[in-house]
């Protein structure tokens, strides 16, 4: 059964304007620094993990999104400071203990539409797909899934009103496409699972109690038709916009 993603209401502004902001807006080091634009940015999501009941799916619903501003952002790759995302775990683990790191976002900029076609710039890199199970590991190694969104952007020539649409093909429950004014957005899922089986090779102990048998763990990969990503909200926010104008 496939893990049911789902990206309340107030975390899509945080998203999409953190990715907006990255691409669009000068970033110095100080005023008489270079500018730099078109930048990948990094965020954490933060909310409430599910497990599997009968008749539902795993789901991970992110209710916060904070943004990595100590990451090392540059135009083709993004590097997170990890001791910044253990500070963050740390204080929401004293102060908001309700909320568990349930996953990340990260953007990819694009000069223009036909890059991103020709590239697929929605999907994940074979960067990203090494990245997040050694995440997985490294922050979260207690949880069982964590979430992990792309969202791709790109510039358009002129203004668009396109309503938003699932992605094509075996790609439609893990994504959308969204026309906002001069740009294009792409947001695609993915999760990030904990696998563990016996370690058939480790030597036999008969004093080993249950729970003391030897394990190894993995993390692995999953997405298109093992992910559902849901924003209930996306049709409504952008309907609502077109209908004003």
């Amino acid at each position: 059964m496939r893990t049911q993603v789902i990206i309340e209401d107030h975390v899509l502004p945080q998203l999409l304007t953190s990715a907006i902001e990255a691409y669009e807006v000068s970033h110095k080091a100080s005023l008489r620094s270079r500018e730099n634009k078109k930048l990948e940015t990094f965020g954490l999501l933060w909310g409430y993990a599910l497990p599997v009941r009968t008749g539902q799916p795993a789901r991970l619903v992110a209710v916060v999104a904070t943004v990595e501003t100590s990451a090392v952002r540059h135009n083709e790759w993004v590097q997170p400071d990890y001791d910044s995302i253990h500070m963050k775990r740390d204080f929401f683990a004293e102060y908001w203990p309700q909320l568990e790191l349930i996953g990340t976002f990260h953007s990819h900029p694009y000069e223009d539409l036909s890059e991103v076609n020709d590239v697929k710039g929605w999907r994940a890199s074979d960067g990203d797909r090494a990245f997040w199970p050694q995440f997985h590991e490294r922050v979260c190694p207690d949880m069982d899934e964590l979430a992990h969104l792309v969202i791709a952007i790109a510039g358009l020539g002129r203004k668009g009103t396109a309503m938003p649409d699932r992605l094509a093909g075996t790609e439609y429950t893990s994504g959308y496409v969204i026309t906002a004014e001069k740009r294009k957005l792409w947001i695609k899922g993915y999760t990030s699972s904990l696998y563990e089986e016996v370690d058939e090779d480790a030597p036999f102990d008969e004093d080993f109690e249950a729970g003391d048998v030897p394990m190894i763990r993995s993390y692995e990969l999953w997405e298109d038709g093992d992910v559902l990503l849901e924003i209930p909200s996306l049709e409504a926010r952008f309907r609502h916009e077109l209908l004003r104008k």
